[in-house]
C-alpha cells in the first residue's frame, strides 16, 4: 500500500476559509476518489495543535494499493485537468504545499 500526503501548512487568506475549504472538500476530494489508480482519500482538518507542532492547516491522503497505482494517478489526464482547481485554491492560501509520498508496510 502506499499513500500520498498533501500538506496544506500555514492558513486561508483572511476572509477565504471558506470557500478554500469548499475548494478542498467540496471539489478536489470528491473528484480525486474517482482518480485511475486511486483506492481512497481522506481529508484530515486538524482541531487542535500542540506546542511546537508544524501550522498544518489541512492534510489530505491519497491511498493507492500498489505503485502501479500511484503512477497511473500521478500520470493521469484527470489529474492534469484537476490542477487549475488546485490553483485556485493555493491563490486562497498563505503558506505552502507540499507533497509526501509513503510506502505502508
Amino acid at each position: 500500500m502506499y499513500i500520498r500526503a498533501a500538506y496544506w501548512l500555514g492558513k486561508p487568506k483572511q476572509g477565504q476559509e471558506e470557500s478554500f475549504r469548499e475548494i478542498i472538500s467540496g471539489e478536489l476530494v470528491p473528484t480525486m476518489r474517482g482518480f485511475p489508480g486511486v483506492s481512497g482519500v481522506k481529508i484530515l482538518w486538524p482541531e487542535q495543535h500542540e506546542d511546537g507542532a508544524p501550522p498544518v492547516y489541512c492534510q489530505v491522503l491519497v491511498e493507492f494499493a500498489d505503485e502501479a497505482g500511484r503512477t497511473a494517478m500521478m500520470t493521469s489526464p484527470e489529474r492534469t485537468a484537476l490542477r487549475p482547481r488546485v490553483l485556485d485554491a493555493a491563490g486562497l492560501f498563505d503558506g505552502v504545499l507540499a507533497h509526501i509520498d509513503f510506502e505502508v508496510k
